[in-house]
């Protein structure tokens, strides 16, 4: 559920610093920040290409849209930013496809590098998902609060 963390923070990025400028170098900041924190990695149970690991994935998706609809409808005046957020912050995640067939040497190439080298998942990440959970639960439920 990383990328739901990444949507979550890109959109609280978004309500919270509205100057595009500042939140979208912010977000894209933020995937990377919450990449280098332990969390949930690959299952032994799930291995990339199964049935279940694409079942993670779309549930990933659809709650991900679920909370970028959600912090859409509660803050219209931002509707544009917190789009452009959740994108900036989701980003990287989304390109990894793109590392597959580029396999060689170039920016992109160096970029794709960095981001695998920063990457802390572990199964015992677990743990940490649930309080980023919690966390992350307890500061939509306060941009709810403000409306």
């Amino acid at each position: 559920m990383q990328a739901l963390n990444h949507t979550v923070f890109g959109s609280l990025i978004a309500v919270t610093i509205t100057e595009p400028a500042i939140a979208l170098p912010l977000a894209l900041a933020s995937h990377f920040i919450l990449d280098m924190i332990p969390h949930y990695g690959d299952d032994p149970k799930s291995p990339r290409g199964s049935k279940s690991y694409y079942i993670r994935i779309v549930v990933d998706i659809i709650a991900c849209f679920i909370v970028g609809g959600i912090f859409l409808s509660l803050n219209p005046p931002h509707a544009g930013l917190i789009v452009a957020c959740i994108w900036v912050s989701v980003a990287p995640d989304i390109l990894w496809p793109l590392a597959l067939f580029i396999k060689q040497k170039g920016i992109l190439w160096n970029f794709f590098k960095f981001h695998k080298k920063i990457q802390r998942e572990s199964r015992s990440g677990i743990y940490l998902e649930i309080v980023w959970f919690a966390v992350t639960v307890m500061l939509f439920l306060g941009q709810v609060n403000k409306l």
